[in-house]
C-alpha cells in the first residue's frame, strides 16, 4: 500500500529531477526521500525514474501516472484549503509572489491595506522561482508571458508591462541613440540566460550585437542595470525598473513590439477570505487605473 506523502515524493521528484532538490523542496532529508522512493516502487511493483549523469529520468510508467498524481495531489490540495478556512488556519498571512522589484512599485497599496487590515501580514515571495498558486504555495502572484489555465486560479489580465533601452545618466544625451534604427554602432550588454531567449526585446537587442565586437554579457538583471549605470554599455530594462532607478535614463520611448503581458493571478480557495480579496481587488485597482506604472507609456 502507499499514501498521499508517497505521491508527493514522486511529484517532487518528477518536478525537481534530483533528490536533494525534491527533499529540499518537501522539508526533508535527501536519503528519506530515496527510501521512500525505493518503497513506492516496490509498493507498486513499477519503476519510476531511471538515473543519469543529469539527474532522474522519468519512465514511461511514471509519465502514464502523473496527470492521476496531480489530480489526487489537488484534491489534498482543496481539503487542506477548506480545513483551513474552516480552523483559521493561515488567515494572518498572505502570501504574496511577484516577479523582482515589483514590491517597489506596490509600495502604495501595501501601505493602505496595512492600514485596512492591521491584523494581517503580507509575505512577500519576490523570486523568480514561480511558486504554485494551485498547490497552495501562494495566494496571490504577479505573474508575465503566458497566462495559466487551471481552474484553481483566478486570472485578470493588467496592463503589458513596457521595455526600452537605457542609458546611464552620465552620457551626454546628443550621443544617445534617439530610436531602435540608431542603436547599431553603440556598446551593448545582453542578459543571458532561459527567461531573455524568450523576451521580444531581447531577442531583438541580440540581432543589434550579432557580429559586433565589445557587446557585454550578464547573467542577471542586477548585473545588467550596474553595467547600464556605470556607464558601460547600453541595454534594455523592462520600464518598471529602468523608471524607478535614477540613475538611468531612457533612450527612447518603449516600442509596442517589446511589449509582454503580465496577469494577476490569485488561488480561488484563497480568495474566499475577505483579506485576500481585498488585497487582490486593490492590486487590479492600482495597476489599472495606474497603467504607466507597468506600460512606461508616458503623456
Amino acid at each position: 500500500m502507499f499514501a498521499w506523502d508517497d505521491i508527493s515524493v514522486f511529484l517532487a521528484l518528477r518536478r525537481e529531477r534530483t533528490t536533494t532538490r525534491a527533499a529540499a523542496v518537501l522539508g526533508c532529508s535527501q536519503p528519506t526521500v530515496v527510501r521512500r522512493l525505493a518503497a513506492l516502487e516496490r509498493a507498486i511493483g513499477l519503476t519510476l525514474f531511471e538515473r543519469s549523469p543529469s539527474g532522474l529520468v522519468p519512465t514511461a510508467a511514471a509519465g502514464q501516472l502523473l496527470p492521476a498524481a496531480e489530480q489526487v495531489e489537488r484534491c489534498v490540495c482543496a481539503f487542506r484549503a477548506e480545513v483551513d478556512l474552516l480552523t483559521g488556519a493561515g488567515a494572518d498571512v498572505i502570501r504574496l509572489t511577484l516577479l523582482d522589484h515589483f514590491e517597489l512599485l506596490l509600495v502604495p497599496v501595501l501601505r493602505t491595506f496595512g492600514e485596512q487590515w492591521p491584523g494581517v501580514d503580507v509575505e512577500l515571495l519576490a523570486s523568480d522561482r514561480l511558486y504554485d498558486l494551485a498547490r497552495g504555495e501562494a495566494d496571490i502572484a504577479v505573474r508575465g508571458r503566458h497566462l495559466p489555465n487551471e481552474d484553481d486560479v483566478l486570472a485578470r489580465d493588467l496592463p503589458p508591462v513596457g521595455w526600452t533601452l537605457y542609458a546611464s545618466t552620465h552620457r551626454e544625451p546628443c550621443r544617445l541613440p534617439a530610436s531602435p534604427s540608431e542603436v547599431p554602432g553603440h556598446r551593448l550588454a545582453v542578459l543571458e540566460g532561459p527567461p531573455a531567449q524568450h523576451l521580444p526585446a531581447y531577442r531583438w537587442l541580440r540581432e543589434q550585437v550579432r557580429g559586433e565586437s565589445g557587446s557585454i554579457r550578464c547573467s542577471s538583471f542586477g548585473a545588467l542595470r550596474s553595467t547600464i549605470a556605470s556607464g558601460t554599455a547600453l541595454s534594455i530594462l523592462p520600464c518598471t525598473v529602468g523608471d524607478t532607478d535614477p540613475g538611468l535614463v531612457r533612450c527612447f520611448p518603449p516600442p509596442a513590439e517589446f511589449r509582454v503581458p503580465i496577469y494577476l493571478l490569485a488561488r480561488r480557495a484563497s480568495l474566499r477570505r475577505p483579506p485576500v480579496r481585498e488585497l487582490f481587488e486593490a492590486m487590479h485597482r492600482f495597476f489599472t487605473d495606474n497603467p504607466v506604472v507597468l506600460t512606461g507609456e508616458r503623456e
